[in-house]
């Protein structure tokens, strides 16, 4: 159910509804409608594409389906926005808006080498959508001399008195990455190897390379051998222990999984076969000491479901510490609040210890990074930052004359990032003389899932205060997603995925609805079997009341009649006092109904509306009032 595991629609849905009640315009900026239009756009350029698959798709290909599929050329964003009583769609083509003005923004970062999560199957940068999952794998024993590995592993220690028998034991689950290992670490208090810090170990199958034996307190002396090796390409403690120390970084794999021509003879091999390939090798050379199964979580791509790898690539990156310290000075001021209140700890947490975020992802469909290489320089020291092409090109004549070429930057902007200039690049940004600009941003609220708070939500607050100097909107508020009724994430590998479709069938779409929208603020929602019955009863019982009602009514040819019931005011004291009793006890029920939620509305309590209108509506109007009326007349 995944456009039901956020409930917000519904909740957004309501309170522009009641909004609207009280202004003359409301604005409703719509992500959800973004997000099917794309899943639709990219099944119509499958289909146009005669039923190849996207993994077989040329860069060209794309371009062209999508240009057939959207009718015109270059990828269009389809911006949908609700003012009033209408709805209606902004498309604006991919050149200028927010892009123009990203150059000047991006240099704040810059062009770094790091270490990120790769998928080498869709041959680009994993971040949000990992899985951690358990996998027993074998853990070896090598012998470094001095050491061995899990695999475990012997290495071999230079300028010992006794070369030959002197090993250090290391035990690892990824053996395929000793070639691109650059120390083994212990720890400083550990006795059992105090005396070999300093001294060098011969990596295993590299021809005699060595690398110096360190000590530090990032090891844990009790698990495993003691003894770490230290690959500050593969893995991300390794690489951070690295930069702390200044060791060499080597990356022994390339972006398909395959190593490279560090790891010498393997070189080609896959990243799998390569963790069993040495092993025999080093069981033939006595360095291998034994293996044996050790389960660990390992993460795999949501998307892929391969195995992620710790891959260091060089990426685009935005330094973040001083748009995070405005961010978090918007909510101590006051000017943004965050509901429910508990996840202030969470947002602050995260801003007061935020990274550097890469922002270049290597995918076909996005915006381009607006940064231009000179054919024929190293692109990491000569690029050129510009609003678009003819921009660039003039800037790169003026450097290095009239016959220069350049080309464009690959790589595209992280979703996240083009997502967080959503609250003002739909309303006519960088142009804010718009009178859509003018009346409806700073927005008042945004309505989302509390599980992206940081993924969006704090990026929007630091791009609208970047870009505008204003926080985008005034108050967040934070549902919960939908679990199964056993209080689990949906999943296709549980099994518990339940469809939407389907639940309609069964329960109707009234029941689902209204069942999504007591969620209460910031509290994940157990969709259960239960819950969807109660809700239809619910649903059925609104359906017969009404049918009651309507039945009861004069005809419409009766005109005295109803101007009777026209005439009927329920505004003052003295007009309820004059009706019947049943008809005075209800209507003074409906005020108190009113009343609650017209305050809950301006507090965001929406569950708690639900609620009190189902009570009011069951209990008070249904059980009782209705029955009396029905006695009534049965009586008369």
């Amino acid at each position: 159910m995944e456009k039901t595991q956020r409930f917000s629609l519904e909740k957004k849905a309501f309170h522009v509804r009641f909004e609207g009640f009280e202004k003359e315009e409301v604005g409703w900026l719509i992500e959800h409608l973004v997000k099917a239009i794309m899943l639709k756009s990219f099944m119509g350029f499958n289909k146009k594409c005669r039923g190849k698959s996207g993994v077989h798709l040329t860069e060209v290909e794309v371009d062209h389906a999508l240009a057939r599929f959207f009718g015109q050329k270059g990828v269009v964003t389809i911006v949908p926005f609700y003012v009033g009583k209408g709805l209606f769609f902004i498309e604006t083509v991919e050149e200028t808006s927010f892009l123009q003005e990203l150059g000047i923004f991006k240099i704040q970062g810059g062009y770094t080498v790091k270490l990120r999560r790769w998928s080498p199957r869709e041959k680009t940068e994993a971040r949000v959508k990992i899985s951690m999952k358990e996998h027993t794998v074998l853990i070896a024993l090598i012998k470094v001399k001095d050491g061995r590995w899990a695999f475990t592993i012997s290495v071999v220690v230079v300028g010992v008195e006794d070369e030959k028998s002197d090993y250090l034991t290391i035990a690892t689950t990824r053996p395929e990455t000793l070639f691109g290992d650059t120390a083994i670490a212990v720890h400083p208090q550990d006795d059992r190897y105090s005396r070999y810090i300093g001294r060098m170990a011969i990596v295993p199958m590299t021809f005699g390379r060595h690398v110096p034996i360190i000590s530090d307190r990032y090891v844990d002396k009790d698990f495993g051998t003691g003894v770490l090796k230290i690959s500050p390409g593969h893995d991300h403690n390794d690489y951070l222990l690295a930069r702390k120390l200044g060791l060499p970084i080597l990356n022994a794999m390339n972006k398909d999984g395959t190593l490279n021509e560090v790891a010498g003879l393997y070189c080609g091999l896959d990243r799998f076969e390569a963790r069993k390939k040495p092993w025999l090798d080093l069981e033939e050379t006595g360095l291998a000491v034994k293996k044996e199964p050790h389960t660990l979580r390992v993460p795999r791509s949501q998307r892929g479901g391969e195995v992620i790898e710790p891959l260091v690539s060089k990426q685009w990156f935005v330094t973040m510490e001083p748009l995070a310290e405005k961010a978090l000075q918007a909510v101590e001021r006051g000017e943004l609040t965050i509901m429910p209140e508990r996840f202030e700890k969470i947002y602050n947490h995260w801003l007061s210890n935020i990274k550097d975020w890469c922002i270049s992802r290597q995918l076909w469909w996005g915006h381009r990074i607006p940064v231009w290489y000179i054919v024929g320089k190293d692109c990491e020291e000569e690029y050129i930052v510009a609003r678009n092409a003819n921009e660039a090109l003039e800037k790169a004549q003026e450097k290095y004359g009239k016959d220069v070429e350049i080309y464009q930057e690959p790589d595209v902007l992280d979703t996240w990032f083009s997502s967080a200039l959503w609250p003002f690049s739909t309303l006519g940004w960088p142009d804010v003389s718009t009178q859509d600009f003018k009346k409806f941003y700073p927005i008042t609220v945004l309505e989302t899932g509390h599980d992206i708070l940081f993924f969006w939500v704090a990026r929007m607050v630091m791009m609208g205060i970047e870009f505008t100097g204003a926080v985008p909107f005034s108050y967040v508020y934070l549902h919960g997603l939908i679990r199964d009724s056993q209080g689990r994430k949906m999943s296709k590998t549980l099994g518990n995925v339940i469809d939407p479709i389907d639940t309609i069938k069964e329960f109707g779409t009234d029941a689902l609805r209204f069942t999504l929208a007591l969620g209460t603020a910031g509290q994940d929602l157990n969709l259960s079997t239960e819950r969807l019955t109660s809700n239809k009863a619910f649903t059925n019982k609104l359906w017969n009341a009404g049918k009651f009602v309507l039945q009861n009514l004069p005809s419409q040819s009766d005109i005295s009649a109803w101007e009777t019931i026209l005439a009927c005011k329920f505004d003052k004291e003295e007009a309820l006092l004059r009706l019947p009793l049943p008809e005075c006890w209800v209507v003074s029920k409906l005020h108190c109904l009113i009343d609650m939620v017209t305050t809950r509305y301006d507090k965001y309590f929406f569950g708690d509306i639900g609620r009190e209108t189902y009570d009011f509506f069951w209990g008070d109007f249904a059980d009782w009032y209705v029955c009396l009326i029905f006695l009534f007349y049965e009586a008369s």
